[in-house]
């Protein structure tokens, strides 16, 4: 005789599960979600919250695996929810942080969908939007391989980033076919030879992977191939992608820059409000 996996009790022959149990942690998940959000946004007495979260986690069959589960998918909601407009207030920011603390969840949790860094960042765009420099206590793993100067402050750091530069090259095309006149013994020359056209071909070149970082007045990378400092008042043209952005500055010879594997829609705004500061 089975046991049903969510109350333990006999479930019948061959059978795993109640129906009606099933049901009811099916049903006590989407509540459960609902209810943190709700509370969040709401502005609701967080003891009474986690009371009631208790209740619905015995009642449902929830584990404290599903507990710490949902009250992430919870986070990562409200978050996208607040930043639907591309701001995140001062009283939007305090709501989710009052929750994240009274709840005890570690950034490793909160981060695990990226929603965490999302609202850093969008806390950073905000103080910089309003004409004030970010004062930030950016840890990394490492010491940064950068000198920045005195009169900058470090804004965020991207890891692993793949560093691109557009290379052009020469072919010749056409000039394939022809007749072929004898010269002297063993040379030919080819009447057609020399109709074939040089055509430059350009293309992005990869050249290493490395940590990028942002201050308020440049663009910093460093790699095993390649170091560079990219003043953002020498650079006329910003192009975001969805996970890196285009660098193009100012000069004859400058080549066009792609970085990879960075939040092209952050790093674009950093750029463009900072250059204005």
């Amino acid at each position: 005789m089975g046991k049903c996996i969510f109350c333990g009790e006999k479930a019948g022959f061959l059978k795993k599960k109640h129906k009606e149990c099933e049901l009811k942690f099916n049903e006590g998940q989407l509540k459960y979600v609902e209810l943190v959000k709700s509370s969040i946004l709401g502005n609701r007495d967080l003891q009474e919250l986690s009371e009631d979260l208790l209740s619905l986690k015995q009642s449902s069959f929830l584990s404290d695996v599903h507990h710490i589960n949902l009250l992430t998918d919870a986070f990562d909601q409200v978050v996208s929810k607040v930043l639907e407009d591309g701001m995140l207030s001062v009283a939007e920011e305090e709501k989710i942080t009052r929750f994240c603390d009274f709840m005890q969840l570690g950034q490793d949790s909160l981060d695990k969908n990226g929603s965490y860094q999302k609202l850093g960042m969008a806390a950073i765009l905000r103080e910089i939007t309003e004409g004030r420099i970010p004062q930030l206590n950016i840890r990394t793993d490492s010491p940064l391989p950068f000198l920045f100067q005195k009169s900058e402050t470090l804004i965020w750091v991207f890891p692993q980033v793949e560093y691109y530069e557009q290379r052009t090259r020469t072919e010749y095309q056409g000039g394939s076919h022809g007749v072929s006149i004898k010269v002297a013994r063993g040379v030919y020359y080819r009447t057609s030879a020399f109709k074939g056209k040089p055509v430059q071909i350009s293309e992005m070149k990869y050249i290493g992977t490395g940590l990028l970082a942002l201050t308020t007045k440049h663009v910093y990378f460093g790699s095993p191939e390649k170091k560079l400092k990219i003043p953002y008042n020498k650079l006329i043209s910003i192009e975001p992608y969805e996970d890196g952005i285009g660098l193009h500055k100012d000069g004859v010879s400058a080549k066009h820059q792609v970085f990879k594997n960075i939040d092209g829609w952050f790093t674009h705004n950093v750029i463009a409000n900072l250059n204005q500061l």
